[in-house]
C-alpha cells in the first residue's frame, strides 16, 4: 500500500514534466515555421507602392462614406477604375459614336489609326504609374480603353464650342452638358494629361472644328469647366497664366487657385476662428462681395471682410469635394480648397449665417431653405484633415482673430447694435440726443438773467455749463473776475452785484440775507417770488 502512494506521485511529476517539455518543443517549432513562412513571404512579394508619380487616386473610403454619389460618375466612365459599371454601359454607343466621326473610313482626312495605337502602346507603362492602384487591365485593355476614352474626351472639348441645338442634331443632348461636366472633373475619372496631348496633337490635323483649332487642350479644357465656377464672377480667368496639371482635376484646381500666397518668416499654424459670420457681424467686422477677384479671394483689412461670390448647387459640392479629395492624397500639392472649404464653414453655422452672406451678394445657392443650404456646406468638411499647417487664409484669419478680440472695436460695435440696428431705431437715438441737449442748453441759459447771460456769451456755452457744474467744489476767490448783476431783477436803474467768476463770496450789498445759514434757507425756499435772485449763488455757496 505504501509502495503504491509513492509511486503514485512519481508517475504524475513524470508525465507533467514530459508534457511541459513536449509543450515547449512544440512552441519553439512553431516559432520557427512561423518565422520561415515569414522570411519566405519577404524574398517571394513586395509590399505594394504607390508611384512617385501617381496622381489619380482611389478616394479614401472615410470620404467616400459621406457623399458616395460625389466620387462616382452618373452617365460616362473615363479611365480603369470605373470601366465596365453596369450602369455606364448606355454612354459607351455614345463614345463610340465620336470615335467613329473621328476615324470614319469614308473620310480620306481621317487621322491615322495606326500612328495613334503605336503611340499609345509606347505610352503605357507611363500612363499606369499615374494611377495609384495597381490595375488588373491586361496590355491590350488597357490601350484600347485609352484610346477611345481619350477620342472621346477630345471631340466632346472640340464640338462643345460650337454645339447649337437649334440647328444641328448632334451626339450629344442638351441634359447631358452639366452632366458630363461633373462626371469628368472627378478624381477616379481621369486620364493621364500627356496621353490627351498627345492624341489631340496626333488628330488635329483632320480636325473638321476648325474654330477650336486656335486652342491648345489645355485652353479647351479650362473653357469646357469655367462654367462651373466662374459663372458667377465678372473677373478675367487664368486659362493665360503657366497653369499646369497632370489630368484635368489637378488643371481646373491650379486655375482657381490664388497665385499670390504671402509667405511668413516663420512657420505659424492658421488660428482658430470660432466665430460665424453673424457674430462678425455683431462684433463690427462688415462683410462685403469682391470685385474683379478670383474665385478662392478673401480679404479682410480695416474691419472689412471682402469674399469671392459663390453660388452653391450640387455640382459645386462634387467639385469641391474632389478637389479636397485630391489635395488629401496628393502630398505635392497645396491646401488651398481645403482651406477655403474650412473657411465657409467656420463662416456658416445657421441658416442666419446664410441670409447675412446673401444680402452683400456673396452666397446664392439652389439648395432649398436656409437652414438646408448651412448643414451641407458644414457637411463639406466632414471627415477632412484640416490645413492649418500651411493655409493661405492664415493672414486673413489672424487680422480677423485681432480686430474681433480688441475691446473698443467690441464696444463700437455694441453701441452700433444696440442703438443704430435699424433706421428706426437710429431715429429715436438721435431724437433722444436732441432731447438731452436741448434741456441742458434751456437749464444752462436760464441759470441767471442779463449778467448772467452776458457773461455765458463772452466765455462761449460749454465753459459757462462747466464753470456751473464745477463751482460747487471751487473754493471762494475774492481776487477772482466779478461781471455787474443787477440786484433789481430787470429793472435798469436797479444797482448792481459784483459776482465773482473763479468763486463766490457774498457782497454785503447784496438783496439776499445772509445773516445766517437759517434765513438764507428760509429764502430759498420761500413762495414768494423776487426780482433779485441769483441762480448762481446757489451753486457756489
Amino acid at each position: 500500500m505504501g509502495t503504491k502512494l509513492t509511486r503514485f506521485p512519481l508517475q504524475t511529476i513524470c508525465r507533467w514534466r514530459f508534457a511541459t517539455t513536449a509543450t515547449h518543443t512544440r512552441t519553439l517549432a512553431q516559432a520557427t515555421d512561423l518565422a520561415v513562412v515569414l522570411h519566405q513571404k519577404l524574398n517571394a512579394q513586395l509590399p505594394t507602392q504607390t508611384s512617385n508619380g501617381a496622381s489619380i487616386y482611389r478616394v479614401p473610403a472615410h470620404l467616400r462614406s459621406v457623399e458616395p454619389k460625389a466620387y462616382e460618375p452618373n452617365i460616362v466612365s473615363i479611365g480603369p477604375y470605373h470601366h465596365g459599371a453596369a450602369h455606364l454601359q448606355a454612354m459607351e454607343i455614345t463614345k463610340w459614336n465620336f470615335f467613329h466621326g473621328l476615324f470614319n473610313p469614308s473620310n480620306p482626312d481621317r487621322p491615322n489609326l495606326n500612328a495613334v495605337h503605336e503611340e499609345l502602346k509606347q505610352m503605357e507603362q507611363q500612363a499606369r504609374s499615374f494611377y495609384s492602384e495597381d490595375l488588373k487591365m491586361n496590355s491590350d485593355q488597357f490601350i484600347h480603353m485609352m484610346l477611345v476614352d481619350s477620342c472621346f474626351i477630345i471631340q466632346l472639348l472640340r464640338e462643345a464650342r460650337e454645339i447649337d441645338f437649334s440647328k444641328k442634331s448632334v451626339h450629344i443632348q442638351r441634359w447631358m452638358l452639366p452632366v458630363l461636366q461633373r462626371d469628368l472633373i472627378m478624381l477616379e475619372n481621369q486620364l493621364p494629361m500627356f496621353v490627351l496631348n498627345k492624341v489631340y496633337e496626333l488628330t488635329s490635323r483632320s480636325n473638321t472644328c476648325e474654330a477650336a483649332e486656335d486652342l491648345n487642350l489645355k485652353e479647351l479644357a479650362l473653357q469646357y469647366f469655367e462654367p462651373m465656377i466662374y459663372k458667377d464672377l465678372d473677373t478675367p480667368k487664368n486659362t493665360s497664366l503657366g497653369v499646369d496639371g497632370s489630368h484635368f482635376l489637378e488643371l481646373f484646381r491650379a486655375s482657381i487657385c490664388p497665385t499670390e500666397v504671402s509667405q511668413n518668416k516663420f512657420l505659424v499654424k492658421e488660428p482658430h476662428m470660432f466665430r460665424s459670420v453673424s457674430e462678425l457681424k455683431e462684433s463690427g467686422v462688415k462683410v462685403k462681395k469682391a470685385e474683379n477677384c478670383q474665385p478662392l479671394e478673401v480679404s479682410f483689412k480695416k474691419g472689412v471682410l471682402k469674399i469671392a461670390p459663390v453660388s452653391m448647387d450640387d455640382y459645386k459640392f462634387t467639385l469641391f469635394r474632389n478637389m479636397v479629395a485630391f489635395e488629401q492624397c496628393h502630398f505635392g500639392c497645396k491646401p488651398h480648397v481645403t482651406a477655403y472649404v474650412f473657411f465657409l464653414d467656420r463662416l456658416i453655422n445657421s441658416g442666419e449665417d446664410i441670409e447675412v452672406l446673401h444680402y452683400p451678394g456673396v452666397l446664392q445657392h439652389t439648395l432649398g431653405g436656409n437652414k438646408h443650404a448651412a448643414r451641407l456646406v458644414n457637411k463639406l468638411c466632414k471627415e477632412v484633415a484640416g490645413a492649418a499647417d500651411d493655409s493661405y487664409l492664415r493672414d486673413v484669419l489672424w487680422g480677423i482673430n485681432c480686430y474681433c478680440n480688441n475691446g473698443w472695436n467690441q464696444k463700437r460695435a455694441k453701441l452700433k447694435h444696440v442703438y443704430f440696428c435699424n433706421v428706426w431705431v437710429s431715429v429715436a437715438t438721435l431724437a433722444a440726443i436732441l432731447v438731452i441737449y436741448l434741456t441742458i442748453l434751456q437749464t444752462v441759459w436760464g441759470l441767471g438773467e442779463d449778467g448772467n447771460r452776458t457773461h455765458m456769451l463772452r466765455t462761449g456755452f460749454w465753459r459757462s455749463m462747466a464753470d456751473a457744474f464745477a463751482m460747487p467744489f471751487r473754493r471762494a476767490n475774492p481776487d477772482a473776475e466779478a461781471v455787474a448783476i443787477p440786484s433789481g431783477g430787470a429793472d435798469p436803474n436797479a444797482e448792481a452785484v459784483a459776482v465773482p467768476i473763479g468763486g463766490f463770496k457774498p457782497s454785503k450789498k447784496s438783496s439776499v440775507p445772509v445773516k445766517n445759514v437759517l434765513e438764507i434757507f428760509k429764502w430759498f425756499f420761500s413762495h414768494e417770488e423776487r426780482d433779485d435772485m441769483n441762480p448762481f449763488f446757489f451753486l457756489l455757496c
